[in-house]
């Protein structure tokens, strides 16, 4: 079997839309675990249509270089991040492109420095980093890879073990975060950047990646079937996931963005805010959307907006999940016997007929 020891611009690409896609696919299964930092049920879809952004600008470039796809990861991550979990993750990738730009290609070891730098970046993103989420995984296999690396050069028996160890972290995520522990499951963006991590792996593996799944990916509903298991509306502190991006206008240094911080620090949590010197992307939960937008009106022009009522959306899951348990109880306990082409619902007396006869009903 012939080692695969570097990675060049293409075959990086590729990696990256494979691992956008497998998350697509997946991505109701990662919305069905959302209960932190509220349980809305959108962290696949959020995280899905982040990778999308940053897959789609891939697709069309067609043969790119390493730093070229460096280069597009980067300017096409930040703006196309949703949610808490999608701002994170956009982060990450930034992190790996800016590693990697101005290499042609890269090894195991300058490899591992990227997911590195991926996992830094977005720790550094989020104002209270929390353990047991998706950093906690991302530093996990960074971790792993450092010390990997300088064994093994092959970066498909490298990157096996890394997410074979990422899988192992996420696993132990709920001994880390008690809201996990009570809902009794993994964390929701930890276990979407796994997908990412295996459908990347499987491109370098040399599976066919359907490019036509990730051209769909426009506007996934989110639409999740997570039991809340415990979890209250009481719990939502902050109603309003409220996220926009600042066009810089005006002048934006280290002290205008900490002043930004504290701000959006003062009138809700969840806060992740980054720049790359000519926007500032901007996630908040708050009560108030409308003072989030004023403070960024400051800085510049506003685009992008959204808010979402996520009280609103748990009820709507609350619902949705208590509608599914009542119809899957009603289809238990209600008998559907058959005897012959006839269905009959058997009473007692059927029922002892049916066991004089030897009939399995």
């Amino acid at each position: 079997m012939i080692k695969i020891n570097t990675l060049n611009g293409n075959t990086f690409a590729q990696m990256i839309i494979s691992g956008a896609n497998n998350l697509y696919n997946n991505r109701k299964t990662v919305d069905e675990l959302n209960v932190f930092p509220v349980p809305d049920g959108d962290t696949g879809t959020n995280m899905s249509l982040t990778a999308t952004a940053m897959a789609t600008e891939l697709l069309k470039k067609g043969d790119t270089t390493l730093t070229k796809a460096a280069d597009t990861m980067s300017f096409a991550t930040l703006r196309g991040a949703r949610g808490n979990s999608g701002v994170i993750l956009s982060q990450f990738f930034r992190g790996i492109s800016k590693s990697l730009k101005g290499k042609t290609e890269c090894n195991a070891e300058e490899l591992a420095v990227a997911l590195k730098d991926g996992s830094d970046a977005a720790y550094k993103a989020v104002m209270k980093p929390k353990e047991g989420t998706i950093l906690t995984v991302a530093r996990g296999m960074a971790d792993k890879i450092l010390d990997l690396s300088t064994e093994i050069d092959d970066l498909e028996e490298l990157l096996d073990k890394v997410i074979k160890y990422g899988d192992e972290v996420l696993e132990h995520t709920p001994d880390l975060l008690p809201v996990l522990k009570q809902a009794g499951v993994v964390d929701s963006g930890g276990q979407g950047l796994m997908q990412i991590m295996k459908g990347a792996y499987d491109a370098l593996m040399g599976k066919e990646i359907n490019y036509e799944a990730v051209a769909s990916q426009g506007g996934p509903s989110g639409s999740s079937e997570v039991s809340a298991q415990g979890l209250e509306e009481k719990e939502i502190k902050f109603g309003y996931c409220t996220e926009f991006i600042v066009m810089l206008e005006k002048p934006y240094d280290a002290a205008k963005e900490a002043e930004f911080k504290a701000y959006l620090e003062s009138i809700g949590d969840s806060i992740v805010l980054v720049s790359d010197g000519e926007i500032v992307k901007v996630h908040v939960h708050t009560n108030h959307p409308g003072l989030a937008f004023e403070k960024g009106l400051t800085f510049g022009s506003l685009t992008r907006m959204k808010v979402d009522n996520m009280r609103e959306e748990h009820q709507e899951r609350v619902i949705a999940n208590a509608e599914k348990a009542a119809k899957e109880q009603a289809e238990k306990d209600e008998p559907k016997k058959k005897y012959g082409f006839i269905s009959v619902s058997a009473g007692e007396g059927l029922s002892e007929i049916f066991k004089s006869l030897g009939v399995d009903y």
